[in-house]
């Protein structure tokens, strides 16, 4: 009887084996196909505007250049590769070759061959849609931006298009270099319309070469612009703001300034002297107008700041309490005791607020400021603190010297009184008039 039962049970467990042994193989072998297809020009939901805010860049990979990407995009979601390539001809179907086909965010390029034909490949994070501009001499610039719609299930898109001629469309090239002639690489220069046609913003960007040579391609001559190069940290920025450009513009060669760097130890104190602890300021290179820096001082008033720029530097706080220090030049001499005054200490002020009959105002502001001079340099503060019941205000953490109490109030005159600070606890009144109806 068992060993009847036998053949059976074996057939059906090798059938069972079969059966699973080709499920498991056509799912190995046959996944779900990829959305290959290509979208036709003709479904491109685009936006197309004659003479536009082109940015572009000359051709170098963008990640030789981080820093000239979003930070937010940079630490976002995750990237995407796109294609986009199609033909660009003019207005007769010829081919246009040398088209300089850019993303205008993330200066992705290249340019098209002597067929019109031109191929992009972007990576972009997934929630970035390209807009692309397409530059030549000769030729007036078209700017294209794709959308979601478009590209959100396609990774390829062809996009041909038409360029219409404009002779007042030139090339402008350059050289970037140092003071001793070495060509700079990864300068950015930016080209910006001050009068622009419509109003509309022109702006071009593009980044030198090894050789320190740039391109600006779809100029529009005999127009104003303003010129700015940029290589930060190490050299100035230069600004032309009256660049003008010819019908056939000369190579523009610009010499950017190396810059100086100093070391700078010190202490933040108050008007008494004493330390300022735990202290946050930023300061900024007034020169330069691209270099700055948070500075903090510890539990003893001491702060350092490594290999900052020289030249004029300002100083300020973020937050409602605001305190400024400008005028201050960092020089080539050595700063190991550089002093920052700031206006912090243990005084308190108390005031009251009411109108010529002693009655007090529902609202009102009151603001505290200060302004004193070291030589050249200006320390400013200011504070500002509502009323609270029976129209009081109070500061607190104030240091010595002369006050400037500004009061606002809706229906009554502005009214400022100057105080000087004695006592450890100050108390000041003050009074309103009414605005004449």
């Amino acid at each position: 009887m068992f060993r009847q039962l036998i053949l059976p049970f074996a057939t059906i467990v090798l059938l069972t084996l079969a059966l699973y042994w080709l499920i498991a193989s056509r799912l190995l072998l046959d996944p779900p196909p990829a959305d290959s297809s290509i979208a036709s020009a003709e479904r491109l939901t685009e936006t197309l505007q004659p003479g536009p805010a082109p940015v572009a860049r000359d051709e170098q990979d963008p990640a030789a250049h981080p820093n000239q990407i979003d930070s937010d995009d940079i630490h976002r979601s995750s990237t995407r590769t796109i294609e986009i390539f199609g033909r660009v001809m003019d207005a007769n179907s010829q081919p246009i070759d040398d088209v300089f086909v850019t993303e205008e965010r993330y200066f992705f390029n290249t340019r098209s061959n002597v067929q019109g034909n031109y191929k992009l490949l972007m990576d972009l994070p997934t929630h970035r849609y390209p807009t692309l501009n397409f530059l030549r001499r000769g030729f007036r610039s078209k700017r294209i931006s794709l959308t979601r719609a478009v590209l959100q299930q396609n990774s390829s898109y062809e996009l041909d298009l038409e360029l219409e001629e404009n002779p007042l469309s030139v090339r402008l090239s350059g050289w970037v270099g140092n003071e001793i002639g070495v060509a700079l690489e990864g300068a950015r220069v930016e080209l910006t319309a001050l009068q622009p046609p419509g109003g509309e913003i022109f702006t071009l960007t593009v980044f030198t070469d090894p050789r320190g040579n740039f391109f600006l391609e779809g100029v529009r001559a005999d127009e104003p612009y303003s010129l700015s190069i940029n290589l930060a940290p190490e050299y100035s920025i230069y600004r032309d703001p009256d660049f003008s450009v010819g019908l056939n513009p000369e190579q523009v060669n610009i010499v950017l300034e190396s810059l100086r760097f100093v070391d700078i130890d010190g202490m933040i104190l108050n008007r008494d002297s004493s330390p300022v602890a735990d202290f946050e300021i930023y300061v900024s290179n007034v020169t330069t107008g691209v270099h700055s820096r948070k500075i903090v001082s510890d539990s003893s008033g001491f702060f350092s700041l490594r290999h900052f720029p020289l030249g004029e530097v300002s100083l300020a706080t973020r937050g409602s309490d605001i305190y400024e220090i400008n005028g201050l030049v960092l020089t080539d001499s050595e700063y190991r005791n550089l002093e920052l005054i700031i206006d912090k200490g243990e005084r308190f002020l108390t005031g009251w607020i009411k109108d010529e009959n002693g009655l007090v105002p529902q609202r009102a502001l009151v603001t505290l400021d200060q302004t004193f001079f070291e030589g050249p340099v200006r320390y400013h503060q200011y504070r500002s603190r509502a009323t609270g019941t029976g129209g009081k205000f109070s500061f607190r953490n104030l240091g010595k010297g002369e006050y400037r109490i500004t009061v606002y109030a809706p229906g009554y005159q502005k009214r400022e009184v100057m105080h000087r600070l004695v006592n450890q606890s100050d108390e000041v009144e003050v009074t309103l008039q009414q605005l004449e109806n």
